[in-house]
């Protein structure tokens, strides 16, 4: 049956960790960004061109995961959902399909997330994420709030 699950998880939470199980679980087709980033444009790619190279995965991924929500295939959104207004454009498109939507929240612990993040650093081919720049992303995650829990299915990890 076709659905959608989203992550909604700061760098270093573990979130593909979980997309990759739910894939399994769900024998759904899972979408990580940072995974298209890395085989794309390798492990580092410039900042400068960062946004960029962003958007257009983005993209890509968008029109495929739509595709297979509406073949009936459940999906794997391996996303921060950092923002309200990230997780409301989710939830219309949602909507929009048809396809149920179940939020996967992971723990907003930071201590935890930075030394999971240097770990991941440290592996040959993985996505890295500079310490400052886990730094300059803190204050931008957003916590899901608690007039948006009743919008979807909400699954704490």
């Amino acid at each position: 049956m076709s659905a959608i699950h989203a992550l909604h998880g700061f760098i270093g939470s573990g979130k593909t960790t979980l997309a990759r199980r739910l894939e399994q679980d769900l024998g759904a087709l899972r979408f990580t960004p940072d995974e298209w980033m890395t085989t794309l444009y390798g492990a580092d790619p410039p900042a400068d061109e960062y946004p960029a190279l962003l958007a257009r995965v983005r993209a890509l991924m968008h029109s495929q995961w739509t595709r297979a929500v509406t073949l009936g295939v459940p999906v794997i959104l391996d996303e921060g959902l950092w923002t309200r207004a990230s997780r409301d454009e989710l939830r219309a498109q949602a909507a929009a399909l048809g396809v149920p939507l179940t939020l996967h929240v992971l723990p907003f612990d930071p201590p935890t997330a930075r030394e999971r993040v240097a770990a991941r650093n440290d592996q040959a081919g993985a996505h890295f994420v500079a310490p400052a720049t886990f730094e300059l992303f803190l204050p931008r995650f957003g916590p899901l709030t608690a007039d948006e829990e009743p919008l979807q299915r909400i699954v704490r990890h």
